[in-house]
Protein backbone atom coordinates (compact mmCIF):
# COMPACT_ATOMS: atom_id res chain seq x y z
CA UNK A 1 0.00 0.00 0.00
CA UNK A 2 1.22 3.49 -0.85
CA UNK A 3 1.79 5.42 2.37
CA UNK A 4 2.38 9.10 3.08
CA UNK A 5 6.16 8.74 2.72
CA UNK A 6 5.84 6.98 -0.62
CA UNK A 7 3.61 9.78 -1.90
CA UNK A 8 6.17 12.36 -0.82
CA UNK A 9 8.97 10.41 -2.53
CA UNK A 10 7.05 10.10 -5.79
CA UNK A 11 6.33 13.80 -5.90
CA UNK A 12 9.83 14.90 -4.97
CA UNK A 13 12.02 12.40 -6.82
CA UNK A 14 10.03 11.62 -9.96
CA UNK A 15 8.39 15.02 -10.27
CA UNK A 16 11.77 16.76 -10.14
CA UNK A 17 13.40 14.43 -12.68
CA UNK A 18 14.61 16.20 -15.80
CA UNK A 19 13.23 14.85 -19.06
CA UNK A 20 12.86 13.18 -21.26
CA UNK A 21 10.96 10.65 -19.16
CA UNK A 22 8.41 8.11 -20.32
CA UNK A 23 5.23 8.34 -18.23
CA UNK A 24 3.04 5.39 -19.15
CA UNK A 25 -0.38 4.61 -17.66
CA UNK A 26 -1.73 1.26 -18.78
CA UNK A 27 -4.93 -0.66 -18.08
CA UNK A 28 -3.76 -4.20 -17.27
CA UNK A 29 -6.91 -5.46 -15.54
CA UNK A 30 -6.88 -9.24 -16.25
CA UNK A 31 -10.65 -9.41 -15.82
CA UNK A 32 -11.21 -7.42 -19.03
CA UNK A 33 -11.52 -9.39 -22.29
CA UNK A 34 -9.54 -6.75 -24.19
CA UNK A 35 -6.52 -7.55 -21.98
CA UNK A 36 -6.55 -11.29 -22.73
CA UNK A 37 -3.19 -12.66 -23.78
CA UNK A 38 -1.49 -9.52 -22.41
CA UNK A 39 -2.80 -7.48 -25.32
CA UNK A 40 -1.94 -4.39 -23.29
CA UNK A 41 1.74 -5.02 -24.11
CA UNK A 42 1.03 -4.48 -27.80
CA UNK A 43 -0.88 -1.28 -27.07
CA UNK A 44 2.02 -0.03 -24.97
CA UNK A 45 4.48 -0.89 -27.74
CA UNK A 46 2.44 1.10 -30.28
CA UNK A 47 2.28 4.08 -27.93
CA UNK A 48 6.03 4.12 -27.27
CA UNK A 49 6.80 3.75 -30.97
CA UNK A 50 4.49 6.65 -31.86
CA UNK A 51 6.24 8.88 -29.31
CA UNK A 52 9.75 7.90 -30.42
CA UNK A 53 10.76 6.43 -27.08
CA UNK A 54 14.31 5.01 -27.30
CA UNK A 55 14.46 1.29 -27.98
CA UNK A 56 16.28 0.35 -24.77
CA UNK A 57 13.62 1.97 -22.60
CA UNK A 58 10.82 0.42 -24.63
CA UNK A 59 12.37 -3.01 -24.25
CA UNK A 60 12.65 -2.66 -20.47
CA UNK A 61 8.99 -1.75 -20.23
CA UNK A 62 7.92 -4.56 -22.58
CA UNK A 63 10.02 -7.07 -20.66
CA UNK A 64 7.98 -6.32 -17.53
CA UNK A 65 4.67 -6.40 -19.39
CA UNK A 66 5.39 -9.67 -21.19
CA UNK A 67 7.21 -11.64 -18.51
CA UNK A 68 5.66 -10.61 -15.21
CA UNK A 69 2.25 -11.40 -13.77
CA UNK A 70 0.68 -8.02 -13.11
CA UNK A 71 -2.01 -8.49 -10.48
CA UNK A 72 -3.40 -4.99 -10.78
CA UNK A 73 -5.91 -2.85 -12.62
CA UNK A 74 -3.45 -0.16 -13.68
CA UNK A 75 0.31 -0.30 -14.23
CA UNK A 76 2.22 3.00 -14.11
CA UNK A 77 5.74 3.28 -15.52
CA UNK A 78 8.22 6.14 -15.18
CA UNK A 79 11.33 5.42 -17.23
CA UNK A 80 14.27 7.56 -18.26
CA UNK A 81 18.00 7.88 -17.74
CA UNK A 82 18.70 6.57 -14.24
CA UNK A 83 14.99 6.04 -13.59
CA UNK A 84 12.79 2.97 -13.87
CA UNK A 85 9.79 2.91 -11.57
CA UNK A 86 6.77 0.61 -11.78
CA UNK A 87 3.65 1.12 -9.67
CA UNK A 88 0.86 -1.47 -9.66
CA UNK A 89 -2.48 -0.04 -8.58
CA UNK A 90 -5.77 -1.76 -7.75
CA UNK A 91 -7.82 1.14 -9.11
CA UNK A 92 -8.48 2.80 -12.45
CA UNK A 93 -7.06 6.26 -13.07
CA UNK A 94 -8.69 9.22 -14.81
CA UNK A 95 -7.75 10.14 -18.41
CA UNK A 96 -6.66 6.56 -19.17
CA UNK A 97 -10.07 5.48 -20.52
CA UNK A 98 -11.04 8.48 -22.61
CA UNK A 99 -10.32 8.13 -26.35
CA UNK A 100 -11.52 5.22 -28.50
CA UNK A 101 -9.41 6.15 -31.54
CA UNK A 102 -5.66 6.54 -31.04
CA UNK A 103 -4.63 10.20 -30.82
CA UNK A 104 -1.05 11.47 -31.05
CA UNK A 105 -0.23 15.02 -30.01
CA UNK A 106 3.38 15.41 -31.13
CA UNK A 107 3.71 18.91 -29.70
CA UNK A 108 2.60 17.80 -26.25
CA UNK A 109 4.47 14.49 -26.55
CA UNK A 110 1.36 12.55 -25.69
CA UNK A 111 -0.33 9.44 -27.07
CA UNK A 112 -3.80 8.48 -25.97
CA UNK A 113 -6.12 5.59 -26.74
CA UNK A 114 -8.57 3.69 -24.58
CA UNK A 115 -6.57 1.94 -21.88
CA UNK A 116 -3.27 3.71 -22.63
CA UNK A 117 -1.96 7.16 -21.75
CA UNK A 118 1.69 7.73 -22.68
CA UNK A 119 3.77 10.88 -22.37
CA UNK A 120 7.37 11.50 -23.48
CA UNK A 121 9.03 14.58 -22.02
CA UNK A 122 8.79 16.05 -18.53
CA UNK A 123 7.32 13.59 -16.00
CA UNK A 124 3.54 13.53 -16.36
CA UNK A 125 2.19 12.87 -12.89
CA UNK A 126 -1.33 14.26 -13.04
CA UNK A 127 -3.35 10.99 -13.28
CA UNK A 128 -1.33 9.45 -10.45
CA UNK A 129 -1.28 12.57 -8.27
CA UNK A 130 -5.02 12.95 -8.79
CA UNK A 131 -5.56 9.45 -7.41
CA UNK A 132 -3.20 10.03 -4.49
CA UNK A 133 -4.94 13.27 -3.59
CA UNK A 134 -8.57 12.46 -4.35
CA UNK A 135 -9.05 8.83 -3.33
CA UNK A 136 -10.16 8.68 0.28
CA UNK A 137 -7.94 6.96 2.83
CA UNK A 138 -10.31 4.98 5.03
CA UNK A 139 -9.72 3.94 8.60
CA UNK A 140 -11.85 0.88 9.38
CA UNK A 141 -12.54 0.09 13.04
CA UNK A 142 -13.45 -3.59 13.23
CA UNK A 143 -14.97 -4.94 16.46
CA UNK A 144 -15.44 -8.63 17.13
CA UNK A 145 -15.85 -10.77 20.25
CA UNK A 146 -12.12 -11.12 20.82
CA UNK A 147 -10.62 -7.70 20.09
CA UNK A 148 -10.73 -4.32 18.39
CA UNK A 149 -8.80 -3.99 15.13
CA UNK A 150 -8.06 -1.17 12.67
CA UNK A 151 -7.56 -1.53 8.92
CA UNK A 152 -6.37 1.05 6.44
CA UNK A 153 -7.97 1.05 2.98
CA UNK A 154 -6.50 3.13 0.15
CA UNK A 155 -6.43 2.83 -3.64
CA UNK A 156 -8.17 -0.54 -3.56
CA UNK A 157 -5.75 -2.11 -1.06
CA UNK A 158 -6.10 -2.98 2.60
CA UNK A 159 -3.60 -3.41 5.44
CA UNK A 160 -4.10 -4.06 9.14
CA UNK A 161 -2.67 -1.53 11.59
CA UNK A 162 -1.30 -3.90 14.20
CA UNK A 163 -0.47 -1.42 16.97
CA UNK A 164 -3.76 0.42 16.71
CA UNK A 165 -5.50 0.36 20.08
CA UNK A 166 -2.69 0.60 22.61
CA UNK A 167 -5.11 1.40 25.44
CA UNK A 168 -7.29 -1.67 24.92
CA UNK A 169 -7.52 -4.01 27.89
CA UNK A 170 -8.25 -7.26 26.06
CA UNK A 171 -9.57 -9.09 29.12
CA UNK A 172 -11.81 -6.17 30.03
CA UNK A 173 -13.18 -6.11 26.48
CA UNK A 174 -13.98 -9.82 26.61
CA UNK A 175 -15.95 -9.29 29.81
CA UNK A 176 -17.75 -6.29 28.38
CA UNK A 177 -18.55 -8.03 25.10
CA UNK A 178 -20.29 -10.86 26.95
CA UNK A 179 -23.07 -8.43 27.77
CA UNK A 180 -24.50 -5.73 25.57
CA UNK A 181 -24.00 -2.18 26.86
CA UNK A 182 -27.03 -1.10 28.86
CA UNK A 183 -27.27 -4.47 30.63
CA UNK A 184 -25.24 -5.04 33.74
CA UNK A 185 -22.98 -7.87 34.89
CA UNK A 186 -24.23 -10.21 37.58
CA UNK A 187 -20.96 -10.72 39.48
CA UNK A 188 -20.41 -14.24 40.76
CA UNK A 189 -24.00 -15.16 39.97
CA UNK A 190 -25.23 -13.09 42.94
CA UNK A 191 -28.31 -11.05 42.17
CA UNK A 192 -27.93 -7.45 43.28
CA UNK A 193 -30.74 -5.02 43.93
CA UNK A 194 -31.63 -1.74 45.54
CA UNK A 195 -28.91 0.77 46.38
CA UNK A 196 -26.18 -1.81 45.80
CA UNK A 197 -27.37 -2.43 42.27
CA UNK A 198 -27.55 1.29 41.53
CA UNK A 199 -24.01 1.81 42.81
CA UNK A 200 -22.75 -1.10 40.73
CA UNK A 201 -24.49 0.25 37.62
CA UNK A 202 -22.91 3.68 38.11
CA UNK A 203 -19.45 2.15 38.53
CA UNK A 204 -19.90 0.08 35.38
CA UNK A 205 -21.08 3.11 33.42
CA UNK A 206 -18.01 5.04 34.57
CA UNK A 207 -15.78 2.13 33.54
CA UNK A 208 -17.46 1.98 30.12
CA UNK A 209 -16.95 5.72 29.74
CA UNK A 210 -13.20 5.40 30.41
CA UNK A 211 -12.97 2.37 28.10
CA UNK A 212 -14.52 4.04 25.06
CA UNK A 213 -12.81 7.36 25.67
CA UNK A 214 -9.39 5.66 25.71
CA UNK A 215 -10.13 3.92 22.41
CA UNK A 216 -11.40 7.16 20.90
CA UNK A 217 -8.15 8.85 21.91
CA UNK A 218 -6.14 6.09 20.19
CA UNK A 219 -8.22 6.43 17.02
CA UNK A 220 -7.71 10.20 17.00
CA UNK A 221 -3.95 9.60 17.15
CA UNK A 222 -4.17 7.13 14.24
CA UNK A 223 -6.29 9.57 12.23
CA UNK A 224 -3.44 12.05 12.28
CA UNK A 225 -0.56 9.59 11.90
CA UNK A 226 -2.05 7.60 9.03
CA UNK A 227 -3.77 10.46 7.24
CA UNK A 228 -7.26 8.93 7.32
CA UNK A 229 -9.94 11.01 5.61
CA UNK A 230 -12.98 8.85 6.33
CA UNK A 231 -13.99 6.20 8.87
CA UNK A 232 -16.02 3.00 8.75
CA UNK A 233 -17.21 1.23 11.91
CA UNK A 234 -17.82 -2.53 11.74
CA UNK A 235 -19.18 -4.52 14.64
CA UNK A 236 -22.19 -5.15 16.89
CA UNK A 237 -24.39 -2.06 16.74
CA UNK A 238 -24.60 -1.68 20.52
CA UNK A 239 -20.81 -1.25 20.69
CA UNK A 240 -20.22 0.80 17.54
CA UNK A 241 -22.98 3.24 18.55
CA UNK A 242 -21.43 3.73 21.98
CA UNK A 243 -17.99 4.22 20.44
CA UNK A 244 -19.38 6.69 17.90
CA UNK A 245 -20.83 8.73 20.73
CA UNK A 246 -17.37 9.08 22.31
CA UNK A 247 -15.58 10.20 19.17
CA UNK A 248 -14.62 13.87 18.83
CA UNK A 249 -16.92 15.83 16.51
CA UNK A 250 -14.41 16.09 13.64
CA UNK A 251 -14.07 12.27 13.50
CA UNK A 252 -17.75 11.57 14.06
CA UNK A 253 -18.61 13.70 11.03
CA UNK A 254 -16.24 11.63 8.86
CA UNK A 255 -17.90 8.26 9.56
CA UNK A 256 -19.04 7.11 6.12
CA UNK A 257 -20.70 3.81 7.08
CA UNK A 258 -21.57 1.52 9.98
CA UNK A 259 -21.62 -2.21 9.23
CA UNK A 260 -22.07 -5.43 11.23
CA UNK A 261 -19.13 -7.72 11.90
CA UNK A 262 -18.35 -10.64 9.62
CA UNK A 263 -19.46 -14.10 10.82
CA UNK A 264 -15.94 -15.34 11.62
CA UNK A 265 -14.26 -13.45 14.50
CA UNK A 266 -10.74 -13.52 13.05
CA UNK A 267 -11.64 -12.22 9.58
CA UNK A 268 -8.66 -11.70 7.29
CA UNK A 269 -7.92 -8.29 5.71
CA UNK A 270 -9.02 -9.72 2.35
CA UNK A 271 -12.39 -10.78 3.76
CA UNK A 272 -12.90 -7.35 5.31
CA UNK A 273 -12.04 -5.63 2.00
CA UNK A 274 -14.45 -7.85 0.06
CA UNK A 275 -17.26 -6.76 2.41
CA UNK A 276 -16.22 -3.11 2.21
CA UNK A 277 -15.72 -2.69 -1.55
CA UNK A 278 -19.38 -2.34 -2.62
CA UNK A 279 -20.11 -0.10 0.37
CA UNK A 280 -17.19 2.25 -0.31
CA UNK A 281 -18.10 2.36 -4.00
CA UNK A 282 -21.61 3.43 -3.04
CA UNK A 283 -20.24 6.07 -0.66
CA UNK A 284 -17.97 7.55 -3.35
CA UNK A 285 -20.71 7.70 -5.97
CA UNK A 286 -23.12 9.26 -3.45
CA UNK A 287 -20.59 11.97 -2.58
CA UNK A 288 -20.13 12.77 -6.27
CA UNK A 289 -23.88 13.26 -6.69
CA UNK A 290 -23.84 15.56 -3.67
CA UNK A 291 -21.03 17.54 -5.27
CA UNK A 292 -23.18 18.22 -8.34
CA UNK A 293 -26.12 19.15 -6.12
CA UNK A 294 -23.93 21.62 -4.23
CA UNK A 295 -22.85 23.16 -7.53
CA UNK A 296 -26.48 23.54 -8.60
CA UNK A 297 -27.26 25.25 -5.30
CA UNK A 298 -24.23 27.53 -5.65
CA UNK A 299 -25.54 29.30 -8.81
CA UNK A 300 -24.47 31.91 -9.95
CA UNK A 301 -21.10 30.90 -8.47
CA UNK A 302 -21.27 27.69 -10.47
CA UNK A 303 -21.70 26.99 -14.18
CA UNK A 304 -22.53 23.95 -16.31
CA UNK A 305 -21.83 23.08 -19.94
CA UNK A 306 -19.77 24.92 -22.60
CA UNK A 307 -19.70 28.15 -20.57
CA UNK A 308 -17.37 26.33 -18.18
CA UNK A 309 -14.56 26.32 -20.75
CA UNK A 310 -14.79 30.09 -21.23
CA UNK A 311 -14.83 30.82 -17.49
CA UNK A 312 -11.83 28.51 -17.03
CA UNK A 313 -9.75 30.50 -19.52
CA UNK A 314 -10.68 33.70 -17.70
CA UNK A 315 -9.00 32.27 -14.60
CA UNK A 316 -12.29 32.20 -12.71
CA UNK A 317 -12.60 28.44 -12.09
CA UNK A 318 -11.66 27.04 -8.69
CA UNK A 319 -13.01 23.49 -9.22
CA UNK A 320 -13.46 21.89 -12.66
CA UNK A 321 -15.74 18.83 -12.73
CA UNK A 322 -15.46 16.39 -15.64
CA UNK A 323 -16.93 12.96 -16.50
CA UNK A 324 -14.69 9.97 -15.83
CA UNK A 325 -15.02 8.77 -19.43
CA UNK A 326 -13.74 11.98 -20.96
CA UNK A 327 -14.63 11.33 -24.59
CA UNK A 328 -15.50 14.88 -25.68
CA UNK A 329 -13.40 17.13 -27.93
CA UNK A 330 -12.66 20.85 -28.08
CA UNK A 331 -11.52 23.21 -30.85
CA UNK A 332 -8.05 24.73 -30.45
CA UNK A 333 -7.18 28.06 -32.05
CA UNK A 334 -4.52 30.68 -31.24
CA UNK A 335 -3.85 29.15 -27.85
CA UNK A 336 -7.54 29.20 -26.88
CA UNK A 337 -10.05 26.37 -26.63
CA UNK A 338 -13.71 26.36 -27.60
CA UNK A 339 -16.52 23.87 -27.15
CA UNK A 340 -18.23 25.24 -30.28
CA UNK A 341 -16.66 25.19 -33.74
CA UNK A 342 -18.42 28.39 -34.81
CA UNK A 343 -16.71 30.31 -32.01
CA UNK A 344 -13.30 28.94 -33.02
CA UNK A 345 -13.91 29.86 -36.65
CA UNK A 346 -14.20 33.45 -35.57
CA UNK A 347 -10.45 33.38 -34.88
CA UNK A 348 -9.10 30.65 -37.16
CA UNK A 349 -9.81 29.36 -40.61
CA UNK A 350 -9.03 25.80 -39.57
CA UNK A 351 -9.33 25.22 -35.83
CA UNK A 352 -7.78 21.97 -34.62
CA UNK A 353 -10.06 19.39 -33.02
CA UNK A 354 -8.45 17.86 -29.93
CA UNK A 355 -9.68 15.34 -27.33
CA UNK A 356 -10.55 17.09 -24.10
CA UNK A 357 -8.59 14.37 -22.30
CA UNK A 358 -5.42 15.69 -23.94
CA UNK A 359 -5.90 19.38 -23.18
CA UNK A 360 -7.62 19.11 -19.77
CA UNK A 361 -4.43 18.56 -17.71
CA UNK A 362 -2.65 21.60 -19.16
CA UNK A 363 -5.74 23.78 -18.92
CA UNK A 364 -6.33 22.85 -15.28
CA UNK A 365 -2.67 23.40 -14.41
CA UNK A 366 -2.35 26.61 -16.42
CA UNK A 367 -5.35 28.25 -14.79
CA UNK A 368 -4.83 26.77 -11.29
CA UNK A 369 -8.12 24.86 -11.31
CA UNK A 370 -8.58 21.74 -9.24
CA UNK A 371 -9.86 18.76 -11.25
CA UNK A 372 -12.63 16.43 -10.09
CA UNK A 373 -13.85 13.42 -12.10
CA UNK A 374 -17.24 11.80 -11.45
CA UNK A 375 -18.69 8.41 -12.31
CA UNK A 376 -21.99 6.55 -12.19
CA UNK A 377 -25.14 8.59 -11.59
CA UNK A 378 -23.16 11.82 -11.19
CA UNK A 379 -21.48 11.28 -14.56
CA UNK A 380 -24.88 10.68 -16.21
CA UNK A 381 -26.25 13.90 -14.72
CA UNK A 382 -23.18 15.86 -15.73
CA UNK A 383 -23.42 14.66 -19.34
CA UNK A 384 -27.05 15.79 -19.39
CA UNK A 385 -25.88 19.25 -18.26
CA UNK A 386 -23.31 19.71 -21.02
CA UNK A 387 -20.49 17.40 -19.93
CA UNK A 388 -18.64 19.69 -17.51
CA UNK A 389 -19.21 22.02 -14.58
CA UNK A 390 -17.26 24.42 -12.41
CA UNK A 391 -17.29 26.24 -9.11
CA UNK A 392 -16.20 29.83 -9.69
CA UNK A 393 -13.83 31.94 -7.65
CA UNK A 394 -15.77 35.11 -8.43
Amino acid sequence: MIGKEEIRRIRESIGAKEGPVLSLYLDVNPAKPENAGKAYALRAKDAMKALGVPGDLSERVLEVLKNQVLEARTAVFFAGEGLFEVLLLQVELPLVHSVKTAFLDEKAGRYLVDGVLAHWGEPFLLPLVYALDEYERYGVVYVDRERWRVFEVFLGEIAEVHDAFLALDTEAWRRLSLDAPGRRFNLGGIARGGAGQDLFAKRLEAWEERFYKALAHDLERLWTERGFTRLVLMGPEEHTKLFLGHLPKRLRERVAAELPSLPNPGASPGEVLKRLEPVLEEVERREEVRLLERLEEAYPKAVFGPETLARLQEGRVELWVLPWSLEGSVYACEGLYFADEAQALGLCERPELKPLAVVAPELASGYAAKLEFVRGEAERRLLERGGMAALLRW
